[in-house]
């Protein structure tokens, strides 16, 4: 299964479509996959610190063309270090980004909003705004990041259960594919799906999660 996952990733390189582009609209989110930590484990929650701290959550960036595909990776933590080349690699110039209020985002959205047809908007989910109608006739929001986020952790806790961090980049790669696709039927996915799989090769050995 993991083969599969991996064959239907789309291509991590300079010749894959980015996402976006003057006049577009690409939403940016994030969230933590994972679950609480045990008191049996030896590991407690100290009070107060919320719950995403002193956790195993590993965080998921995604990142959402409206009405497009979706690109999706695996951090370490949400810093502006890890989302800059991530950005670069995938958003053309001059998108119109939705984010949420977070500060990471302030500052290295500038090389891709500061071209003709790019602007920083954002909702602020603090204040319960989730959607804003702007001037110019178009929305503000991050609910398609939302309900793939949704789609994701209703997988991995209904179906697949336990996940490894190890492995959960190719999860969010199925999860992905399934997202790029949902307009196709099954004979138009299947065949997108080999056209993916070229040239790719997963090893065994790759696969082996050594946690």
């Amino acid at each position: 299964m993991h083969r599969v996952r991996f064959a239907v990733t789309a291509e991590d390189n300079e010749n894959t479509p980015k996402l976006g582009g003057e006049g577009n609209i690409c939403e940016i989110d994030e969230t933590y996959c994972g679950g609480k930590v045990r008191p049996e484990a030896g590991v407690l929650k100290p009070k107060g610190t919320g719950y995403r701290k002193d956790s195993n959550k590993v965080p998921v960036v995604a990142m959402v063309e409206r009405g497009g595909e979706i690109r999706t990776k695996v951090v370490p933590n949400v810093t502006q270090n890890n989302l800059r080349s991530f950005l670069a690699e995938n958003i053309s110039k001059g998108t119109i980004v939705n984010t949420d209020q977070s500060i990471v985002y302030h500052g290295v959205l500038y090389p891709i909003i500061k071209y003709p047809g790019g602007r920083h908007d954002i909702v602020n989910h603090s204040k319960k705004e989730y959607a804003r109608r702007n001037p110019d006739g178009t929305i503000s929001h991050v609910n398609n990041c939302e309900s793939f986020f949704s789609l994701l952790k209703r997988g991995l806790m209904g179906t697949f259960h336990a996940v490894s961090k190890e492995h959960l980049h190719r999860y969010c790669n199925e999860f992905a594919f399934r997202w790029d696709t949902r307009k196709m039927n099954d004979g138009d996915r299947i065949v997108e799906a080999i056209k993916r799989s070229e040239g790719k090769r997963l090893t065994y050995e790759d696969c082996v999660c050594r946690e």
